[in-house]
């Protein structure tokens, strides 16, 4: 896909999130009481994130802080982003690298625990690239629209913790995420 493509992408995907947000928002505060409809702002936000660590061969930390609004007790929406360190050490290569980016998401509670959610990020790497006979390393933007879903441990306050699978629907060639499916664990306090 084009670098065109990617941001039509990522534009068309915020803007799905905001929408969804807003009508969805609008028709339960009219369908049926919203317990957070008389929150203050502040109250509807809640902080969190996940990280991730490998040590060995190949060592991998992840730093992925978030901020979410809680739309009403079963739709939040967030933005988070992140920092990744790859280093790995083998007979046959050695690198390491530092990745920047961050990503939007939507989550909509299906049950009590079980959620949904979609998520676009996008991580700013070192990759190979062909530039006429030889290969650079460059670093490209490299754009990944996840859905999945995973359980939740909710408390009434809006704290808890996060399990969850997603699948990139993009699958860019220099993702960083080599497997089908990435799981992530993380947790989130409430303000």
């Amino acid at each position: 896909m084009s670098k065109m493509l990617y941001t039509r992408l990522s534009i068309l995907v915020i803007l799905l999130v905001f929408i969804t947000t807003s009508i969805y928002g609008q028709s339960d505060s009219k369908d049926k009481k919203n317990p957070l409809a008389g929150l203050p702002f502040k109250e509807r936000l809640f902080l969190g994130g996940d990280f991730g660590l490998s040590f060995g061969t190949t060592t991998y930390i992840r730093i992925a802080p978030l901020v979410g609004y809680r739309v009403n007790p079963d739709f939040s929406v967030g933005v988070s982003p992140s920092y990744q360190y790859w280093k790995v050490n083998t007979p046959t290569d050695s690198f390491d690298q530092s990745v920047y980016g961050g990503s939007t998401f939507a989550r909509y509670f299906l049950f009590e625990s079980i959620f949904i959610q979609s998520e676009f990020e996008v991580l700013n790497l070192e990759a190979r690239t062909r530039d006429n006979e030889s290969l650079l390393d460059r670093r490209v933007n490299v754009p990944m629209f996840f859905v999945g879903a995973g359980y939740s441990q909710r408390t009434a306050n809006g704290s808890g913790f996060f399990i969850g699978a997603f699948y990139d629907l993009i699958q860019d060639p220099n993702s960083p995420y080599r497997d089908d499916l990435t799981f992530r664990m993380g947790g989130f306090i409430g303000l």
